[in-house]
């Protein structure tokens, strides 16, 4: 079975990792040639005001995935036992800053690991670490081994984005250590489900079918989810600015001994849910 610790997440908000350099404003051509073919693969126009390259160009909120997740890593590092870590996942919603780059990569080599499968979750909204937390699950069954959950968002493109001026992300990341060592909270499963006008029945049909206690059971989820539901339940928002990593930096900073939870996001009519017991407590 599978675990996650809560004292084995680690995250922080970046306001930048890097600082423009004026020599950049000589690749500006390249990269508004990128973009435009980038929307004309899609089949989508790129107007002039919404092509925003000189503005990426030289904004000081740079801050690329590689860069947030090094500086996070020696932070976990005590804690990670190298020969055990086999599986890096990556997830995330926006796109990196940095074209090409390889965060699993760049873990697996700091972390100093090896014969790892690496794979990155994006393009699922902000329930793409939670889904990836679920295939973690898959990969470490049956072994003795742990994996590497990485997430990572950030806030500055190239374009126009409504969806992005909607969201306002902080450039953040975080990690998260899984295990399978039977250390922290045991990992129940993932479930997507419509979301429906009893908002409540919903979650109490999901609390139902991982198992877990109402009476010790905390929800970590959007806040306009958790206004739907009865006042008996327990909860806790997450800061939607931080997107995939959202529900994982509210357990970090809100968990308690004891008790369960369930981790929730919310996009497009659907909610993503993610069980967990406390190791004491009887599936």
């Amino acid at each position: 079975m599978l675990y996650l610790d809560p004292d084995d997440i680690i995250s922080q908000s970046f306001h930048h990792t890097e600082v423009p350099l004026p020599e950049w404003e000589v690749d500006i051509p390249h990269w508004r040639s990128y973009v435009q073919h980038f929307f004309a693969a899609s089949g989508e126009p790129l107007s002039e005001k919404d092509e925003q390259v000189n503005a990426w160009i030289s904004s000081n909120e740079r801050a690329a995935f590689s860069d947030m997740v090094a500086t996070l890593l020696p932070h976990l590092a005590p804690v990670v036992q190298p020969q055990r870590v086999k599986t890096v996942l990556m997830a995330h919603w926006t796109p990196d800053l940095h074209m090409g780059s390889s965060v699993v990569n760049l873990a697996i080599h700091q972390l100093g690991l090896s014969d790892c499968l690496a794979l990155a979750i994006s393009d699922r909204g902000p329930d793409a670490a939670l889904f990836a937390l679920d295939g973690l699950r898959d990969c470490l069954h049956g072994k003795a081994e742990d994996g590497l959950l990485l997430i990572a968002e950030q806030k500055s493109l190239m374009y126009s984005s409504p969806l992005m001026e909607r969201l306002q992300p902080e450039n953040n990341a975080c990690l998260c250590l899984v295990n399978t060592q039977q250390r922290g909270l045991r990992y129940l499963g993932y479930q997507r489900l419509k979301t429906s006008t009893d908002f409540s029945e919903t979650i109490l049909q999901s609390v139902e079918h991982f198992g877990l206690a109402r009476e010790r059971l905390i929800l970590i989820g959007p806040e306009k989810c958790l206004a739907n539901l009865h006042e008996s339940f327990t909860t806790f928002a997450v800061n939607p600015r931080l997107l995939c990593a959202a529900p994982f930096v509210a357990l970090r900073e809100n968990w308690q001994p004891g008790r369960d939870y369930l981790l929730m996001s919310e996009h497009n009519g659907w909610i993503s849910l993610c069980g967990m017991s406390a190791a004491e407590n009887p599936i």
